[in-house]
């Protein structure tokens, strides 16, 4: 490592960091969105419930990103990240296309508990992976002196390993709910 590499090393440009601020924001956007349609959709009181409350801590998230994108300097971006979540196998994907559209225009819900215990893994998947994102945030911030973002990170971050968890604690109870609906839509 040459001299004035190692004087660079665990430096990082503000701007790369508002940049990997600007990802973790465009996820959050993204978020609102869905947590929006899921608080809409899903069947269960108290799913629904929590889901409106994280929908709210969400809208926080993206408030205290904005924020910190501004005091560094950037411009808070409005885009909304594409968030991955599992696809089931094409065919698959095609028929449940094609029922879920059946079951909007008739009103029927035969596979809405089904959908709903898919909907629930892709939380928690998608809440796992915002704990990652916000778990890399914090490392950089430390590493790199930015001790001033890390309260606000932090913050997000309680936030989404509380809702990961609630998800975990009560997908046993959900699926109690849904499996004999499930069973007998089959």
């Amino acid at each position: 490592m040459t001299q004035s590499g190692a004087q660079n090393s665990g430096r990082l440009p503000t701007q790369k960091f508002v940049e990997y601020l600007n990802e973790a924001l465009s996820a959050e956007n993204a978020a609102v969105d869905r947590l929006q349609r899921r608080v809409g959709e899903t069947t269960i009181p108290d799913a629904k419930q929590q889901l409106q409350h994280h929908l709210e801590e969400t809208r926080q998230h993206v408030s205290r990103l904005q924020e910190l994108v501004r005091n560094l300097g950037g411009s808070p971006t409005d885009a909304k990240a594409q968030l991955l979540t599992p696809k089931p196998p094409a065919g698959e994907t095609i028929r449940k296309t094609v029922e879920e559209t059946v079951e909007k225009v008739t009103g029927t819900g035969e596979n809405a508990a089904e959908m709903e215990m898919w909907r629930t893994k892709e939380d928690a998947i998608l809440e796992n992976a915002e704990i990652v994102s916000y778990k890399m945030l914090i490392s950089v911030a430390e590493k790199t002196g930015m001790q001033n973002v890390i309260p606000p990170l932090k913050q997000n971050l309680s936030e989404e390993e509380a809702m990961a968890n609630w998800i975990m604690t009560n997908t046993p109870k959900m699926l109690d709910q849904l499996l004999p609906r499930v069973a007998q839509a089959s």
